[in-house]
């Protein structure tokens, strides 16, 4: 376990970059950041969960129009209906989870700097 006191404060900063990337770069940031810095456990261990964090909602939407266009192109007129339900309902809960982890990543980056993560 590391010891919170002892993290210098550029690998807080790094770590902290990593959450907000979420406002303006988002995914990439955290992946340049976990890349670039592998020898600090504790930046490595932040961008690890802010890059995740961030890419679960995109590889959310991405499989949701996956399946509505496989829906779409199938031709039966009913499940072209319950396609536009099924889409809604996914696309609702897809915006669910990214606001979820719009405030996690944001929580994250004031915990870092105030020394609770």
């Amino acid at each position: 376990m590391l010891i919170l006191n002892r993290v210098p404060t550029t690998s807080r900063v790094l770590s902290c970059l990593a959450y907000l990337s979420i406002l303006f770069l988002p995914v990439i940031l955290p992946l340049i950041i976990w890349i670039a810095d592998r020898q600090d456990r504790y930046v490595v261990r932040h961008a690890k969960l802010a890059f995740w964090s961030q890419i679960f909602p995109a590889l959310y939407v991405l499989i949701a129009l996956l399946m509505f266009f496989i829906m779409g192109a199938s031709g039966v007129a009913q499940i072209r209906t319950a396609g536009g339900w099924i889409f809604g309902i996914l696309t609702i809960i897809a915006l669910l989870i990214s606001l979820l982890l719009y405030i996690y990543n944001l929580a994250m980056a004031v915990g870092v700097l105030i020394k609770r993560q």
